[in-house]
């Protein structure tokens, strides 16, 4: 007979380690439906730690490993919306994806912050109680007759928040036993007993304890969270395909498609049956304490890491967010912080061959998310097959980070983690993105030109409606392109809207460009966009050509800000990209460092490019270098300036940069240039190539000390310095 077995776990001190360990346990009823009650300690003892070789900093979604004989899986982040009820559900408040978004501007019924980034799944949390059935990972370990069963959760604020329930088909056949999951609304196939924890840790989110362990050889396990009412949020053991299919129109608008990577879970749901979704347990596997790694996975996938930072309360989701430094104006697009707690998800794509691989982070727009492009099939056959590059979709921390500050530090730290796990050539990392994404391509590529191989920018918000063209023109008269004489009336509305607010972007990368000069950049820019206005556009185009980086810049007559994603077309700016190789000791630095875009408390200063580092200014106004060494050499630069025009995959005209190099002087020992507001600054001896004695010609708008890696150091005067700087 089928039985159903409450195991509550308010003690703590009767837990086991996740990979085995001592104590005893307090009988658990068999008796289908009871609730054994147990005492409540005054003060939460700390669960039991996993077996330290059994720790994952980082792992990829959905998969199950085998560790010192603890069968864990490791589930999908931020993925917990239940079932998808299809256009309308039965509940009035329950209605198609297209109406259960935009949590962060205001919408009562929204279930995610993003305008762009649906979910599959239509339930929602009572308010405040967000994300509190959101499984992390799912433990078992046998000890003697019984199995410890340990669930780490995202989010757990009381006690009783959440439901984890875990149902075993004792025999592995699917044609005995089964049903209903009571108290649930979802069944599955072939399960023998089923164990409901109503009580958990919240201090450390754990929801654990001990169940009689099957004595046959093999058996099926499945296991869901659900919120304390019995919806059922979330499902374990999916495997690392789920899928995050809501890429363009028509699965933007439909049901049953998200970009949570939880589609297969919100059908399954939704049809009540969740059968397809389970593990098979070798006894033998546990007893011997087995040891088996997750298989490496390659196509798309979502990874998550553990973060070193949160925001109040150090879990769950905002919906509304959390303001960044400009502060709660409520604007459309301002800067907000919705995803608070340490585990961070990112969207992954890895090509089928074998590395070492190319790296390109892909930023998505405002109010889209970590599978905004990276989703779709010609983006990933375009940049990651054909180039053997992976890419990494950073969520950075919601819809509207802007990737500054906190989401800055996600874009820095999903890097580190691919870095750390995967075999990269860290010569060859490009960074790219859309609108805001494109912003965030144009700042992290400025503010850490070493880094870089590449940029790809697709309509990027350039920091300021008021950057405007010195000329109306692009080619042509821009009038005949774009009717700009439409375009004034709205500009003086958005000087005054950006007169008084910085509308997410914290600088403007106009003021950056220069930091490109070593960075190729493609940027795809459209006539008619409704979002990122044209003159805009058109500033940054200007300042390219006055430049001396080489970039291409497109400008598509009929097109307007979606355009790119809608058509899933994107050959030209990956060509642009292939092939691109990280400067490493350039014979120039131009840099333009504002210390107030440092985040000390996320550990973010700017104050190093290339072979400078330490930069310290005079005031807290923004310094800008601009130094020569001939230590390495000095390359003769080739520069041909074009402009064209094509129709691929939609009418375009562009102008075009491109920078060769087809000589190398032999190398000196001169440093010459210019500093403006620099109060200290380290000059690497070994990437200059200035370890013997130097010629020094700099001129110097004040004061300043020039300290070299081997420890010498010179001081500055205001105006022209000319040294000689001896060997040490």
């Amino acid at each position: 007979m089928m039985k159903k077995q409450y195991a509550s776990i308010a003690s703590l001190a009767l837990l086991v380690t996740a990979c085995g360990g001592g104590g005893s346990s307090d009988s658990v009823s068999q008796t289908p439906g009871s609730t054994p009650q147990s005492p409540t300690p005054n003060q939460p003892v700390p669960p039991p730690d996993m077996s330290v070789d059994c720790q994952r900093e980082s792992w990829v979604a959905g998969t199950t490993e085998l560790c010192d004989g603890t069968l864990i899986y490791r589930d999908y982040v931020y993925d917990d919306y239940g079932a998808d009820t299809g256009l309308v559900g039965l509940s009035p408040l329950t209605v198609m994806n297209l109406l259960s978004r935009g949590g962060g501007v205001f919408n009562p019924i929204a279930n995610t912050p993003g305008l762009l980034s649906p979910t599959a799944g239509d339930q929602r949390y009572p308010a405040g109680m967000e994300n509190t059935a959101d499984l992390v990972s799912l433990a078992l370990a046998l000890d003697g007759d019984e199995l410890s069963v340990r669930f780490e959760l995202n989010t757990l604020y009381g006690s009783d928040d959440s439901l984890a329930v875990i149902a075993i088909d004792t025999d592995n056949d699917s044609s005995t036993g089964g049903g209903v999951w009571s108290g649930l609304g979802i069944r599955s196939d072939g399960w023998d007993e089923i164990y409901t924890f109503a009580e958990g840790d919240p201090i450390n989110n754990i929801i654990a304890g001990r169940i009689p362990a099957p004595e046959t050889e093999q058996w099926r396990i499945q296991a869901v969270v659900a919120q304390h009412d019995g919806t059922v949020m979330n499902v374990a053991f999916r495997g690392p395909d789920e899928s995050a299919r809501a890429a363009s129109i028509p699965e933007q608008i439909l049901p049953d498609a998200g970009n949570f990577w939880e589609d297969k879970q919100s059908q399954a749901l939704g049809n009540g049956d969740i059968s397809v979704f389970g593990e098979v347990v070798s006894r033998s596997d546990l007893e011997n304490r087995i040891t088996r790694p997750a298989e490496p996975v390659t196509g798309f996938q979502q990874r998550v890491y553990t973060s070193q930072y949160t925001l109040p309360p150090g879990e769950g989701v905002s919906l509304r967010g959390v303001p960044g430094r400009q502060g709660d104006t409520g604007l459309p697009c301002d800067q907000y912080f919705h995803y608070l707690g340490k585990y961070q998800p990112y969207g992954f794509y890895v090509p089928e061959q074998d590395g070492p691989h190319e790296l390109q982070l892909v930023l998505h727009g405002c109010e889209a998310n970590h599978a905004s492009q990276i989703n779709q099939s010609n983006f990933q056959t375009s940049f990651a097959d054909a180039n053997n590059r992976i890419l990494a979709a950073p969520l950075g921390r919601g819809p509207r980070g802007f990737y500054t500050g906190l989401s800055e530090r996600d874009v820095l730290d999903v890097r580190a983690d691919v870095e750390e796990h995967y075999p990269i050539d860290s010569r060859k990392v490009l960074v790219s993105g859309y609108s805001m994404g494109g912003y965030g391509t144009l700042r992290m590529a400025a503010l850490y030109p070493q880094d870089y191989a590449a940029g790809v920018n697709w309509v990027g918000f350039t920091g300021s409606l008021l950057n405007l063209p010195l000329e109306r023109t692009l080619l042509d008269s821009l009038t005949d392109l774009t009717g700009i004489e439409l375009l004034d009336a709205p500009l003086s509305a958005f000087q005054e809207l950006q007169q008084e607010f910085s509308i997410g972007a914290e600088d403007n990368v106009l003021d950056y460009l220069g930091n490109l000069e070593h960075i190729p950049v493609a940027n795809a820019y459209s006539a008619a966009d409704e979002i990122v206005h044209v003159t805009t556009a058109l500033a940054l185009q200007e300042k390219y050509v006055a430049g001396n980086s080489d970039y291409v810049f497109y400008l598509h007559l009929p097109a307007e800000h979606l355009t790119y994603i809608l058509l899933d077309e994107w050959q030209k700016m990956a060509n642009y990209s292939a092939n691109r190789v990280a400067v490493s000791r350039p014979s120039t630095v131009s840099y333009y460092y504002d210390p107030a875009q440092a985040y000390p408390e996320y550990a973010i200063d700017h104050n190093r490019a290339y072979w400078v580092s330490n930069i310290l200014n005079r005031s807290t106004e923004p310094s800008q270098i601009s130094l020569q060494s001939d230590g390495c050499g000095t390359p003769q630069m080739d520069r041909q300036f074009t402009s064209g025009a094509g129709t691929y995959p939609i009418p375009w005209v562009s102008t075009q940069r491109t920078l060769s190099s087809d000589s190398l002087l032999p190398g000196g020992n001169t440093l010459t240039g210019s500093l403006e507001n620099i109060h200290h600054m380290t000059i690497d001896v070994t990437d200059s190539c200035l370890s013997g004695a130097i010629n020094l010609d700099i001129d110097s708008d004040g004061s300043s000390t020039l300290a070299f890696s081997d420890g010498r150091e010179v001081d500055l005067v205001q105006g022209r310095n000319q040294l000689f700087v001896n060997p040490l």
